[in-house]
């Protein structure tokens, strides 16, 4: 999540460390931090794998003595990690709103792509949940005072998920999502992510050319 995010907002221009950190803490929120031992180690992580290069000083203040500037490399990680997987839940939310805040380098069938992807992570949760409910009222030796409260629980997640499925409908229709391009990147999101990656690459880098 922080290396797509570092590299998005890279994408646009470059940044000192302080300013890449103040930003991305006010995106967390106020219950998160990222802090300067996690940061800096990912930040020599993307240097040295070539996908950042670093002009300054070698002060270690934080204060803008480092530029930070996403090389060509860099941007082929960025559409990456734009169509990459995740590995729990709460990581495939962070991971959608970054996508969606960098919604700006991609084409439309690519956003599309995206957001009918995280449609269908909530539909499941959606049917996970009325399985969960089905299962919790049929659960043999379950305490009568504990089943309404876990009926409670599994219900809110998938009310949750059922107003995001509604909130997301309307922005893949915004977006250019009718009938037959959804149709289209179905088929794409069956194919392998890492050619969806190169695919995604590829065009946004047309795009720019243009």
């Amino acid at each position: 999540m922080y290396e797509l995010f570092i590299l998005g907002k890279l994408m646009h221009r470059p940044m000192h460390g302080y300013l890449l950190q103040a930003i991305i803490n006010a995106a967390l929120g106020p219950h998160r931090r990222l802090s300067w031992g996690t940061l800096y180690p990912l930040l020599r992580r993307l240097e040295q794998g070539g996908f950042i290069t670093v002009r300054g000083s070698n002060s270690r203040d934080g204060r803008g003595t480092k530029t930070y500037r996403i090389t060509a490399r860099g941007r082929q990680r960025f559409f990456i990690l734009m169509r990459s997987g995740a590995e729990s839940d709460s990581e495939f939310r962070g991971l959608f709103r970054i996508r969606l805040a960098n919604f700006g380098h991609l084409g439309t069938a690519d956003r599309v792509a995206v957001l009918e992807e995280y449609r269908k992570f909530l539909a499941a949760l959606v049917s996970h949940s009325e399985a969960m409910a089905a299962a919790v009222l049929n659960a043999p030796g379950m305490a009568p005072v504990e089943r309404p409260y876990v009926l409670q629980a599994i219900d809110h997640q998938r009310h949750l998920a059922a107003s995001e499925i509604a909130w997301l409908d309307e922005l893949i229709q915004a977006t250019g999502g009718e009938h037959e391009k959804t149709t289209k990147n179905r088929r794409v999101d069956s194919k392998p992510r890492g050619s969806g990656s190169r695919r995604i690459g590829a065009r946004a880098g047309g795009a720019r050319g243009k």
